[in-house]
């Protein structure tokens, strides 16, 4: 690893040394989570991969905090933790810094410690077995970003960040593993698949958007750049909305299986052959031709009516035929439409009694 560690005498934090290892102390001895402290932000610690920040990031961290994380992957492997971003801002390294233990509890051992007033960016770090502890301490400072990280298993040594984007990378194609954790509230993707994404969009952001890894798992992802186009639509997948954007030099997109993409029935690929129903509400008042509440009105940002069945029980179905196997990555809230459905017919029935 070749990474610049600097350990300073400092002045002046006798006090705050002697404070801070007294509350680790007691958090010690209170808690045995895997998250300890009052420092700690972003945070999701999976079996194998993860990721962490420290409390505000990417704002100013705030003064005279501390936060442990205690990492644990599959037992046999070693662990891989790369620093996206370490941002101290002070010199004493007495009461500010970042430490790295291999092990948990008392008899774990330091492997490294980052301090003294500068940034780090990819760092690489290896522990010796299958559990770390990360230490993260600030004393008195006026800002600076703290602290954010990821980890895996030692086999994904083509690990990256959350912060990666795809501006960062080169190469007309390439393979990288992206941690779980990086559905953060800080990141910004532009763009949809299959047209692709700005190329300042973080790769695993967007990877999580196109539904090709998973924010709890991570997981590997194949990415293509290709030359930007005049603009980026936004939408909504998997959690993650992406925002509009404009030209860019390059975007990406990820090579899959196939199991992306949209369904087609916004589009009208999915022809209202395709979409059926156990049953349709018909509404018609004296001499009117009735209103048809059919199942082709189930598709999205559609105009008219709402599919709604005959009856309000809950063995009514509505179906897609979509002609061939297909993995469905996004969510349906069949809750909302049904609602939505009931309200319409409530309203239609109010306005036919207005017209008798």
């Amino acid at each position: 690893m070749d990474a610049s560690v600097m350990v300073g005498r400092g002045t002046g934090g006798a006090a705050a040394v002697f404070i801070l290892i007294v509350f680790i102390l007691l958090l010690g001895a209170r808690s045995s989570r895997a998250q300890k402290g009052d420092g700690c932000g972003h945070t999701v610690l999976g079996v194998g991969s993860g990721s962490l920040a420290s409390l505000g990031y990417p704002l100013s961290y705030p003064s005279n905090c501390v936060c442990e994380w205690e990492i644990s992957v599959t037992t046999g492997h070693t662990i891989i933790v790369r620093i996206a971003d370490l941002d101290i801002d002070t010199n004493n390294c007495q009461v500010s810094y970042l430490r790295f233990y291999n092990g948990h509890g008392p008899g774990r051992m330091e492997i490294v410690k980052f301090c003294g007033g500068r940034e780090w960016r990819d760092a690489v770090i290896q522990s010796e077995g299958h559990q770390v502890t990360v230490q993260f301490m600030s004393g008195p400072h006026n800002n600076g970003r703290g602290l954010f990280l990821s980890y895996t298993k030692s086999q994904h040594t083509d690990l990256i960040t959350c912060l990666e984007k795809g501006k960062h990378f080169s190469e007309a194609e390439f393979s990288k593993f992206c941690p779980a954790g990086c559905l953060t509230d800080f990141g910004e993707v532009s763009g949809t698949i299959p047209h692709g994404y700005r190329d300042s969009s973080p790769l695993c952001l967007a990877g999580i958007h196109a539904g090709v890894v998973s924010n709890t798992l991570g997981g590997q992802i194949s990415v293509v750049s290709s030359k930007g186009i005049p603009h980026y639509e936004s939408s909504l997948a998997n959690n993650v909305t992406s925002v509009p954007g404009n030209l860019s030099p390059s975007l990406f997109t990820f090579k899959t299986s196939g199991c992306y993409g949209t369904l087609g029935l916004e589009s009208g690929v999915v022809s209202d052959s395709q979409i059926t129903a156990s049953s349709e509400w018909e509404w018609g008042g004296h001499g009117k031709e009735p209103t048809v509440w059919g199942p082709t009105g189930a598709r999205l940002k559609t105009p008219g009516r709402p599919w709604a069945a005959a009856n309000s029980d809950t063995k009514e179905w509505i179906q897609v035929d979509l002609k061939k196997e297909k993995k469905i990555t996004g969510r349906v809230c069949v809750c909302v439409c049904v609602c939505v459905c009931v309200r319409e017919r409530e309203r239609e029935r109010e306005r036919e009694r207005k017209d008798q």
